[in-house]
């Protein structure tokens, strides 16, 4: 989460991240979801996505997206400290992506 200092203006407080994941438009993604401590639960509403992050289990969410812009989500997991507050934020792009 971004501190509220390092905010730019007209940045959403509680959602904006350091890096969100970038994803083209118009091709079917898998995302691979999972946890290094606790439960998560990685929600996007605006995109229909929920998928929970467990330790030591992979998670797929195919997507395909019709429509460019920023969609945010958070934590939907009660799994410690400001966990409520983590911020989610996928990036749905029109340029080529090139994945090394």
């Amino acid at each position: 989460m971004i501190p509220f200092t390092d905010l730019r203006l007209g940045g959403r407080r509680l959602l904006e991240v350091d890096f969100p994941l970038v994803i083209p438009v118009s091709v079917e993604c898998r995302i691979l979801v999972t946890s290094a401590d606790v439960l998560h639960s990685w929600a996007i509403p605006a995109m229909g996505l929920k998928a929970d992050a467990t330790p030591g289990r992979l998670n797929a969410i195919n997507v395909f997206t019709h429509q460019v812009g920023i969609f945010y989500g958070q934590c939907r997991e009660i799994c410690g400290v400001n966990h409520s507050f983590i911020p989610v934020a996928v990036e749905v792009s029109a340029g080529r992506l090139f994945i090394v």
